[in-house]
């Protein structure tokens, strides 16, 4: 089996900080809903959101940056 590449690796981080946002989001959601304290997991959630921004644009520059390096075969 070989190693997963760095757009793979990318994906995979995507996905799981991805998951996490959701969760939070709705945790985040139903706390501010039934009036329970909800400010730890919306500055949690904000920082999970940021991440995963970065890590958008981190794939998408690898992205560009793979499809500009492989040759053209017309």
């Amino acid at each position: 089996m070989r190693p997963p590449t760095l757009i793979e690796a990318v994906d995979i981080v995507l996905g799981i900080v991805g998951f996490f946002a959701f969760a939070l989001f709705v945790i985040t959601a139903i706390s501010e809903i039934t009036g329970a304290d909800a400010l730890g997991y919306a500055l949690v959630l904000l920082a999970l959101v940021v991440v995963l921004a970065l890590t958008i644009l981190w794939r998408r520059r690898l992205q560009r940056a793979s499809t500009a390096a492989e040759p053209d075969d017309d």
